[in-house]
């Protein structure tokens, strides 16, 4: 029961943003707002969770889990009411500067509030779990993720009908609920001598998996924008059907990925390093087979096999960095890592857009030649934290 309570707001808050993300461009595009416009409504609150995710860690590590997560349900219930606002009224009442202002003003408040969230539901999770399994935090919470962000455009699709509001509106209702809910995780008393600091710059031990982290999702990332392209291009298909087609490609990477961390890692018993052996296999052999694919069902599979990876190596790198640590930094380390994963999904999709006016095949490869710089630096990196120490402690398990 404690882990629900904890997974559902980290479902509801997310589905609330993957419905906003679902509605805001047609909508941008409806009151005049240009791509750019829009592009800087989606990076305002990837910069602020870049900013902000390891204070929050810390002050989950501080005060408990509970605070940080009902100040992220308010952030993001007051970001998504405006926003519902903004849809219902501001066509009628502003122009497109002023409904610019007012979505950048909803969305800065959801992301300078709502960064603590994923990290403090991480670290309560491996604090109440009865055998600590980093690994099994990290995958629940990234299931609750990935469920999310598969059920959130599905929500805004069978409620747009209604108007661009009411999804908006419905994402509002379970914020509430999932704040009523928050209400019953139990606050967590800190051992006596532990201290716990507000922010603190990641330590070595850590930083193995912070550039794995950077890597693997920057080049992800990269791919996000460009896969109608790719599929359009590949297949030589109309526009249309270039649509279907990538909806299902990235239906089938945003379920593999769910499958793998709500069924797959919660039952093993792997080590964090093994995770994510496993995630980088699968992941080079997603982007071997999107290379050479000429039909629809090899995408399927290949992208597939990516959100299969990325299933293996979210956990395995969230698992892997909190034990780096200790007990005392558990929400300020899930921090780091929501930190470098957001400078990623900044960085990625300008990289990715920027390779592919060179080839079809660029973001391809970029992601290839970053999963394998970042795997090559998670090596070095640990080789030198071993040395450091003067020990085994740092060297990676399994």
């Amino acid at each position: 029961m404690q882990a629900i309570v904890v997974l559902f707001p980290v479902f509801a808050i997310t589905l609330g943003n993957a419905t906003v993300q679902s509605t805001v461009s047609l909508f941008g595009r409806s009151t005049g707002l240009s791509e750019f416009q829009v592009g800087l409504f989606f990076a305002s609150s990837a910069v602020l969770f870049f900013l902000t995710s390891s204070i929050w860690g810390g002050l989950a590590d501080r005060w408990g889990g509970r605070p940080a997560i009902l100040a992220g349900l308010a952030g993001g219930g007051v970001s998504f009411a405006l926003i519902a606002a903004i849809y219902a009224f501001g066509p009628d009442s502003m122009n497109a500067s002023l409904i610019l202002a007012a979505l950048l003003i909803a969305r800065v408040i959801y992301g300078f509030l709502s960064g603590g969230v994923q990290p403090a539901a991480i670290a309560h999770i491996a604090d109440t779990a009865v055998d600590r399994r980093h690994s099994t935090a990290a995958a629940l919470v990234g299931a609750a993720l990935g469920l999310a962000s598969i059920v959130g455009p599905l929500f805004a699709a069978a409620l747009i009908g209604f108007g661009f509001a009411t999804p908006i509106g419905g994402a509002c209702a379970l914020i509430l609920i999932a704040g009523f809910m928050a209400r019953a995780i139990p606050t967590r008393t800190r051992a006596t001598g532990s201290k716990a600091v507000l922010f603190a710059l990641p330590g070595g031990a850590v930083m193995p998996y912070l550039i794995l982290a950077f890597a693997i999702v920057l080049g992800l990332s990269a791919l996000q924008p460009t896969m109608a392209f790719f599929v359009q291009d590949r297949l030589a298909i109309a526009t249309t059907l270039a649509i279907q087609y990538a909806s299902l490609v990235s239906a089938a990477f945003a379920t593999c990925s769910f499958v793998v961390q709500a069924l797959v890692v919660p039952v093993l018993t792997m080590s964090p390093h093994r995770l994510l052996m496993i995630g980088v296999g699968a992941c080079c052999c997603g982007i071997g087979l999107c290379l050479v694919a000429t039909d629809l069902p090899a995408l399927v599979i290949g992208f597939g096999a990516l959100g299969a990876g990325f299933g293996f190596m979210q956990p395995g790198l969230l698992a892997g960095a909190m034990l780096a640590t200790g007990t005392a930094k558990q929400g300020q380390v899930a921090g780091h890592m929501q930190s470098v994963m957001s400078a990623a999904w900044i960085v990625g999709p300008l990289v990715g857009t920027a390779a592919y006016s060179l080839s079809i095949e660029g973001p391809l490869l970029l992601a290839a030649v970053a999963l394998v710089a970042g795997t090559l630096g998670y090596y070095v990196l640990m080789a030198t934290v071993s040395r450091s120490a003067g020990s085994n402690t740092a060297r990676p398990a399994g």
